[in-house]
């Protein structure tokens, strides 16, 4: 609504026109228009989800605060016609039908066997065991089928009720029998037929708060159980009732055939079409886990009862207009004038009447303030109507008849002047003097007294100090200045100014501090028509979508503690307190809250995870169809998804049936971020792109208040990176990596041992090609000169006489030096030759060597080689060290050794060469000086080939032993 109501309210009405709420208590309604699959409603019963299932004539409905999902024969149920609904322990939903027992989960039907019958009455016990009247008989589930029981042992017995009491102890009445209840398996009599009365009983509650006090419904009435006795209740108001049940506080809620009673300790209330329900039966009654009590009728559908904390008065309780400008209190004790667009009305003893005022002017109904004086006067400010005065029962006018004055609040100091604010300025009527003063010419919207002489006006423009009646100065601070003055209120040193587009400003003005709150803080709306310190400390602040309370010591917003409190406009000056009710005058009627009444408790809503819809990625990276989705009861496990269905959309829904319509949720995704989002009303959130890992999502529900839902929805799941991501690919990969180096390396080496193989071949021949051409040339040279010498020397020797002994010894030792050394350069010459490096010359060299040295000696020489592969070659130094360590053993033994047998062998033992010469002759001493030297050479000479050389000696013979690696 406008905040220029004095001006613009017709206008208003024409544009936006009048909605009635058409009840004076609060209940919501709903039927086949909001979605139930049926108006009679025979059963009402809450899931662990706290969803509401609700059996109808019709069908079956499920509800979760928001909307309806209904089910029904084409589903898979036995019968539209439900009777009654329970859960069992495994969190199946029961059904009673005209044709039997039905049960609902993970949305397909079971019919059983044996209860082809009516079913009523469904409970499930402690244990978990399931019970029910199929045909007026009980029975109980076993497995899969119904089992037919009897509690009297009478076969023909008539079972009228079975009720589960607050902890789920099963009770049952047998007609003509009595009152029975289950312990263990066996039933147990409470009360015979006769101490009942010989009732007939149709419905039965043990009483949660009273020990050992039962309630009971008849065909007679009500009748408690209680000290012994049962004795009727209600029964001047009481004729039948028809469902039973009672809320958090033990207050009492009964169905009859014509609306609904509440009976507490201190008041009982009627629950009818008159006051905002129905006059229809009532055929159940029930309290759901936030304390909701729920009603199902017959033909209405069902009704929330939403709180007895406050009530409403609109056109349906005598109001002729529903727009609420001003409240006070009347002339007469417990009397309430409401001011009204279409005049005063009077609220006594819960009954509305007109009062009129003496004019023929539409004016005079347009009624914007209404104010009582200390002389107990009640001004009476109008839109162009005049102002008027009542006292003694009688109005009188005080104005001089300008049609164009708008009276828009009025006050009186304490000098008892009277103030009034128009949109022509401000008055102040001097009721000693009887006379009217002008003290400014500013539209003028409210009025604040703060001190003696010290008034603050609020205008549209501001607000104004006035001082002394003369003296008026703007109040020039931010944002006060140039703001649009709805309304104020005094508190100690502070003054609250409610605005149109600031919120709510609060000025200090003893130490000039300013603090402003706003929808930022937690305001319903920036719009704040009225203002109200209660007795209780307690700043009712009036705006235009609801009304939010302040605590006064510092000024923070409190947090709503009753959820169920309607959104309605609030009216400018509007909000009155009068004996602990708060008066509340709005565009829809007035709303009286009942401030002295306990506060709700504080529920927490639930949230649970409906589906998540999996989309795949193209390749070009974009959102892809709808691959998978996954329901509530597929998401209890761990999902993996590939790499590429890596978008997801999760569907949630919080139920928080006492205001379905503030849920709001916030959620995370653990793995992505692990911080939850700021509350929002979104019931899904997409995730695109997901990169491959571990993920958690999280979801709670808030209220508007800010109370978080008593458990965290969730579900894990999994998306696997694409095979080129994996581990086992990456290992792949390092290894292929790996060997590829390794393989490169080998490359490497292997050429480089190829070029180093092909420039040791290439050096090979060329040092073939120089020892073939030296030991040619060596001998072709050196064996002429030798060769020269020796006849030379055969020359000499034949030139000398015979009988010159000395001549011919040098020239016999000439000789014999040129033989050696010829003999000696046929091993080099040998050696040169490229021909002979391999294994099989140098040892047929060694042997023909030995052969030649042990000619004509009585020495007996023998050789054994056992060679497989003897053409393997060998290199020049270690064909040389080889055969100059032979010849010096063979050369030793000859000469010193007094051998008559000399072996020599050889053989390959894998790669090592085995070369072993042997004498049987006396041996020698091995640290002897005249053996160290040729011994050394040859330890030196094996060294050099890096082989090993182990001599033995004894007076049996010697042994040299050379073992050589290949």
């Amino acid at each position: 609504m406008s905040y220029l109501k004095p001006l613009y309210i017709t206008l208003l009405l024409l544009i936006c026109g009048i909605e009635s709420f058409g009840q004076r208590y609060n209940f919501e309604q709903y039927d086949i228009k909001d979605g139930l699959v049926q108006s009679q409603v025979t059963g009402i019963t809450q899931d662990k989800q706290r969803k509401l299932w609700i059996a109808t004539l019709g069908g079956l409905s499920c509800f979760n605060g928001n909307q309806f999902i209904n089910l029904g024969k084409t589903d898979g149920l036995s019968s539209n016609f439900i009777l009654s609904l329970a859960l069992d322990q495994q969190i199946n939903l029961l059904i009673g039908t005209e044709r039997g027992l039905s049960s609902y989960k993970g949305g397909s039907f079971h019919n059983y066997k044996g209860t082809n019958d009516w079913v009523d009455r469904i409970n499930t016990s402690i244990s978990g065991i399931v019970y029910g009247i199929s045909g007026k008989n009980i029975f109980k589930l076993n497995g899969q089928k119904a089992e037919r029981l009897s509690i009297t042992g009478d076969t023909s017995e008539i079972v009228t009720t079975l009720k589960t009491d607050h902890k789920r102890q099963i009770w049952a009445t047998v007609f003509q029998h009595g009152l029975y209840y289950l312990e263990g398996d066996k039933w147990h009599q409470k009360l015979r037929y006769e101490e009942l009365g010989n009732l007939i009983i149709t419905d039965l509650m043990v009483d949660r708060r009273s020990k050992d006090k039962i309630w009971f419904l008849t065909t007679t009435g009500v009748f408690v159980f209680k000290n012994g006795q049962v004795k009727q209740a209600y029964a001047d108001i009481i004729k039948k009732a028809t469902a039973i049940n009672q809320d958090e506080r033990g207050n009492i809620w009964l169905g009859t055939n014509r609306g609904a009673w509440y009976i507490s300790e201190h008041q009982t209330i009627h629950f009818n079409a008159k006051n905002g329900f129905t006059d229809n039966v009532v055929n159940q009654i029930f309290r759901d886990a936030e304390n909701n009590i729920w009603l199902g009728t017959d033909g209405s559908g069902i009704f929330k009862f939403n709180s007895k904390n406050y009530v409403t008065f609109d056109e349906s309780q005598g109001l002729q207009n529903s727009i609420v400008m001003s409240i006070i209190n009347g002339p007469d004790p417990d009397e309430m004038w409401l001011g009204t667009y279409d005049g005063i009305y009077a609220h006594k003893n819960n009954q509305i009447k007109r009062i009129n005022i003496p004019s023929e002017s539409e004016d005079t109904k347009r009624i914007n303030f209404l104010f009582k004086d200390s002389s107990r006067k009640i001004w009476v400010g109008t839109v162009g109507g005049g102002l008027w005065i009542y006292s003694k029962g009688t109005f009188k006018r005080v104005d001089e008849g300008n049609r164009s004055i708008a009276s828009n609040a009025i006050l009186e100091d304490r000098h008892q002047n009277i103030w009034i604010s128009t949109n022509l300025g401000c008055f102040m009527v001097s009721t000693k003097a009887g006379t009217i003063e002008r003290i400014s010419r500013n539209f003028e919207t409210s009025l604040l007294e703060i001190g003696n002489n010290l008034m603050i006006t609020g205008t549209q423009n501001g607000a104004y100090l006035i001082r002394n009646k003369k003296d008026i100065k703007p109040l020039n601070f931010k944002p006060l200045a140039g703001s649009n003055i709805l309304s104020m209120l005094k508190h100690g040193s502070h003054v609250l100014f409610g605005t149109a587009d600031n919120g709510l400003i609060i000025w200090n003005f003893i130490t000039g501090k300013i603090k402003q709150l706003s929808t930022k803080d937690g305001l319903f709306s920036d719009h704040i028509y009225s203002l109200l310190l209660d007795e209780k400390g307690i700043i009712w602040t009036g705006t235009g979508r609801g009304i939010n309370k302040l605590r006064a010591k510092d000024f923070s917003i409190m947090t709503n503690t009753n959820e169920n409190v309607p959104l309605v406009e609030c009216n400018q000056n509007s909000i009155f307190e009068n004996k602990g009710k708060i008066w509340i005058g709005t565009t829809k009627g007035v709303v009286v809250y009942d401030n002295n009444a306990e506060s709700a408790q504080q529920n927490k809503p639930y949230v649970s995870i409906n589906s998540a819809s999996i989309l795949a990625q193209n390749k070009k990276g974009n959102q892809n169809n709808l691959q998978v989705t996954y329901k509530a009861h597929e998401l209890n496990k761990r999902i993996k998804l590939a790499y590429n269905h890596n978008h997801l959309n999760i569907n949630f829904t919080g139920i928080y049936l006492t205001n379905p319509k503030g849920i709001q949720y916030k959620y995370r995704l653990i793995g992505l971020d692990d911080k939850y989002s700021h509350p929002n009303s979104n019931s899904s959130v997409n995730y695109t792109a997901l990169p491959p890992g571990e993920y958690t999502f999280q979801v709670k529900a808030v209220t508007a208040s800010g109370i978080s839902s008593a458990n965290t929805a969730s579900f894990h799941f999994e998306i696997t990176p694409p095979y080129y991501q994996t581990t086992v690919f990456k290992l792949l990969i390092v290894a292929i990596i790996i060997l590829l180096i390794l393989l490169s390396v080998y490359i490497i080496i292997n050429l480089n041992e190829r070029k180093r193989k092909l420039r040791l071949k290439i050096k090979l021949e060329e040092q073939f090609k120089i020892r073939k051409q030296t030991a040619e040339d060596f001998h072709d040279d050196l064996g002429n000169k030798l060769t020269r010498i020796s006849v030379l020397s055969e020359v000499l020797s034949s030139m000398t006489d015979e009988k010159d002994l000395e001549k011919r010894s040098i020239i016999q030792k000439i000789k014999t030096n040129v033989n050696e050394l010829y003999t000696g350069t046929k091993d080099i010459l040998w050696s040169l030759d490229p021909k002979h490096d391999t294994l099989r010359e140098l040892l047929i060299h060694i042997t023909e060597f030995g052969y030649e040295m042990f000619n004509d000696t009585p020495i007996h020489f023998e050789e054994e080689t056992d060679m497989n592969n003897s053409d393997r070659r060998l290199s020049l130094e270690l064909g040389r060290n080889i055969l100059m360590i032979f010849k010096e053993g063979i050369n030793n033994a000859l000469k010193y050794s007094n051998a008559d047998h000399v072996n020599f062998t050889a053989k390959m033992n894998e790669d090592i060469l085995e070369i072993v010469l042997t004498d049987n002759g006396t041996g020698f001493n091995l640290e002897s000086p005249k053996s160290g030297h040729g011994i050394n050479n040859m330890q030196i000479r094996a060294n050099r080939i890096k082989g090993n050389l182990n001599i033995t000696s004894n007076p049996n013979g010697t042994t040299i032993t050379l073992s050589v690696k290949f």
